[in-house]
């Protein structure tokens, strides 16, 4: 097996840089600074709130049901409206400095390094995300993984996102691999798991807490060290 792969696809948020971790952090900074304590709003309801809302509106974005500047400020103002605070500036002020802070955070999921570092010299490594251009740039920037990657391909340079298997046949064209001979590693099931193997690309599902799934990957992993078992 090892010797038919030669390239290795891997998705960034939560599979390489601890999306989880940093925005944690990142929120942290704004409920310090936009004083939400003062306000009678615990940190973890703040957070529960937002990510609820943030997960349908990128749902939705998937869906081609709204676009990259509504998904922004709109998590942030249905957040502040269920708090009680339906504040259009304050949301576009949140949006500002989340994304500005998140994307200085430099966590990475552990071993992300140290498994780049065994996979380089044998394969061609690629990063496929849907973030936006303007933060998944730097925060790989910032993290030091850019140097690891040939390519960086996003769902803004594809026009469309995955799971959709256009987006990973744009990130074959694009890096010029061949499905047969590559491997797409991520952690979310559907996005990163079914997107791709609808692309025929063989999978690696990055599982670390053990939840259960139905999108019967080729390979599923707890620890990003377990990829030397595969490649």
């Amino acid at each position: 097996m090892k010797k038919i792969y030669q390239s290795v696809f891997f998705d960034l948020d939560n599979t390489l840089w601890d999306f989880n971790t940093n925005s944690r952090r990142a929120f942290h900074v704004l409920y310090d600074k936009y004083g939400f304590r003062e306000k009678g709003i615990s940190f973890d309801h703040l957070n529960t709130v937002y990510h609820k809302h943030n997960d349908a509106l990128w749902e939705a974005y998937r869906q081609g049901k709204t676009d990259k500047q509504t998904l922004r400020w709109k998590r942030f103002f249905l957040t502040l409206q269920e708090l009680g605070i339906p504040d259009m500036t304050l949301a576009r002020k949140l949006d500002h400095d989340y994304i500005e802070t998140s994307k200085s955070m430099t966590g990475l999921v552990d071993g992300a390094i140290d498994i780049l570092e065994y996979l380089k010299p044998k394969y061609k490594l690629f990063l496929l995300t849907n973030g936006f251009n303007e933060v998944q740039f730097t925060k790989i920037r910032n993290s030091g993984l850019e140097p690891y990657f040939e390519k960086i391909i996003t769902s803004e340079m594809a026009g469309i996102l995955k799971p959709h298997p256009d987006f990973f046949k744009y990130a074959l064209r694009r890096t010029n691999r061949n499905p047969q001979t590559s491997v797409m590693i991520g952690d979310d099931p559907e996005t990163d798991i079914r997107g791709a193997a609808n692309a025929d690309i063989e999978t690696v599902l990055f599982n670390p807490s053990g939840a259960p799934h139905d999108s019967r990957p080729g390979y599923e992993i707890q620890r990003l060290e377990e990829i030397k078992k595969i490649l």
